[in-house]
């Protein structure tokens, strides 16, 4: 072979080899770079979300977390998720889980985006095992449908809003006293003064404490728009039982709901509870009224 062929045979291989050690390096640290695989979460840890009564009032979604697992459960991390909230849940306050134990988490909700469907949610857990630290999403059962009810219910009062405010009142009105007493609950509507919202107020129905004077509900069948007049509705109040413990147990007997339809489409119903003067002159009417004072 000529020497001149053989000295661009080894220039050429001089080159390759020069350009395999500059990529070499390169590709190690590409490698070294890469993102480590986080491992799965645990099989056996169950979630679901709900609420009770209370919860309703203030406004705070229960997580639940199941350890099904044979082995105690760290979870460092809690995160909900769903489309139609504003923003994350979370709760970044350690807890510990024992085999077959559950624990309910607490959180307060953001408001709902009513702009999109209501879907399934998200619980996202950091967990820490005897094997080490996990992370994952799991979607939370949902037996009640909470989300759902939940996000009816903030868009209702936004398509409500825009429409009026439903006010109750400081005082009770009553006239007589003892068994004769008899009481109204003044409340006040308030259209906003402008816009093309209208809604239907369909009724109000009874308490656990409080029913209609005249019948089992309060039935209204009122029209109200957006730029309309403020008005009262009266609503003569009689109780709904005579029992001395009604008023010991009592939750929700001095908070007042109202059915109404918007016009956006929207159905459903408006709590409106007592401020404390109402409840306390209240419970007050339903004592003596009852004949219990």
């Amino acid at each position: 072979m000529p020497r001149a062929r053989q000295s661009r045979q080894r220039r050429r291989l001089s080159l390759v080899g020069a350009l395999v050690l500059v990529l070499l390096p390169i590709s190690l640290v590409a490698c070294s770079a890469a993102e480590p695989t986080s491992p799965a979460l645990p099989d056996g840890l169950v979630t679901s979300i709900q609420q009770g009564r209370m919860d309703v009032e203030a406004r705070q979604l229960v997580v639940r977390v199941e350890n099904t697992t044979a082995a105690p459960v760290t979870v460092e991390h809690l995160a909900f998720t769903a489309p139609a909230l504003e923003g994350e849940l979370a709760y970044d306050d350690p807890f510990e889980l024992s085999a077959g134990e559950a624990i309910a988490i607490r959180i307060d909700i953001p408001e709902s985006r009513c702009d999109v469907p209501s879907a399934p949610g998200t619980v996202e857990l950091a967990v820490v095992t005897g094997a080490g630290s996990a992370t994952g999403t799991l979607t939370p059962d949902d037996p009640f449908d909470t989300l759902v009810r939940l996000n009816n219910a903030d868009c209702l009062a936004e398509s409500v809003a825009a429409v009026a405010e439903i006010t109750m009142p400081e005082h009770l009105r009553s006239t007589g006293s003892g068994t004769d007493r008899r009481a109204i609950i003044d409340v006040q509507v308030t259209p906003v003064t402008s816009g093309s919202a209208s809604m239907l107020l369909e009724q109000v129905p009874n308490t656990t404490l409080l029913g209609n004077e005249a019948g089992a509900e309060w039935p209204l069948g009122i029209e109200v728009a957006a730029g309309g007049e403020p008005f009262t509705i009266e609503l003569p109040v009689a109780p709904a039982r005579c029992d001395a413990h009604a008023i010991a147990d009592d939750k929700r007997g001095t908070i007042m709901a109202f059915d109404i339809t918007t016009s956006d489409g929207r159905a459903g119903r408006i709590d409106r509870p007592s401020g404390d003067t109402l409840k306390a002159e209240l419970y007050a009417y339903y004592g003596e009224r009852c004949g219990l004072q």
